[in-house]
């Protein structure tokens, strides 16, 4: 992984849907931001798409889900409608113990804190969170 300045990070906080069967976190673009963070999405997941595409070249930035102190915990896929894809294998652990996915989604209120690179217009993470 290259080291990358951002100077102008962009975060937003987005909508988070259980893909039960496929042990899968959906991240949704919130459908109330506004329109330079809807183009900033749709840009950054387009180059997403695009890595994907060129099967993760050398050198590219993956997307960290991160939760619990752990930042690199999963990394995303872009899925259907300017969605993030997060998969949790079985067995995904944090230094802190316990199983992730099952912790993250035995809580209600789960959501993300997304965040952009304004500059390279990508992706650079997201932090798994629920509201209390």
């Amino acid at each position: 992984m290259t080291a990358v300045s951002v100077t102008a990070p962009l975060a937003i906080h987005a909508p988070v849907t259980n893909d039960v069967d496929a042990r899968t976190l959906v991240v949704r673009r919130p459908e109330n931001i506004g329109g330079y963070a809807k183009l900033m999405w749709r840009e950054s997941h387009e180059a997403l798409v695009r890595a994907e595409e060129a099967g993760w070249p050398l050198g590219y930035d993956f997307v960290w889900g991160g939760a619990f102190g752990d930042r690199q915990i999963v990394h995303a896929a872009p899925g259907a409608n300017l969605t993030l894809r997060f998969h949790f294998p079985l067995g995904v652990r944090v230094p802190v113990g316990g199983n992730v996915y099952a912790k993250l989604i035995s809580k209600p209120g789960l959501f993300g804190i997304v965040t952009m690179d304004r500059e390279r217009r990508r992706f650079l993470s997201c932090r798994f969170n629920n509201r209390l």
